[in-house]
């Protein structure tokens, strides 16, 4: 048992959920997006944010 007082948070789980909602909305983007140019912008806002999303749960979680 120990005797030490930790602080524990959920912040990774939020800024984790919400970096991966941003990433489903881009990736959706994609789909809707008129031409060629958007529909990239689309597709790497979806990889960055998703790599953010990865990379959140790693650094809070």
């Amino acid at each position: 048992m120990t005797t030490g007082s930790t602080q524990e948070t959920d912040m990774g789980v939020g800024v984790g959920l919400a970096f991966g909602l941003l990433a489903v909305a881009a990736a959706a983007y994609t789909f809707v997006a008129p031409g060629q140019f958007q529909t990239a912008l689309g597709f790497a806002g979806a990889v960055t944010l998703s790599a953010l999303c990865v990379a959140a749960l790693h650094v809070w979680g």
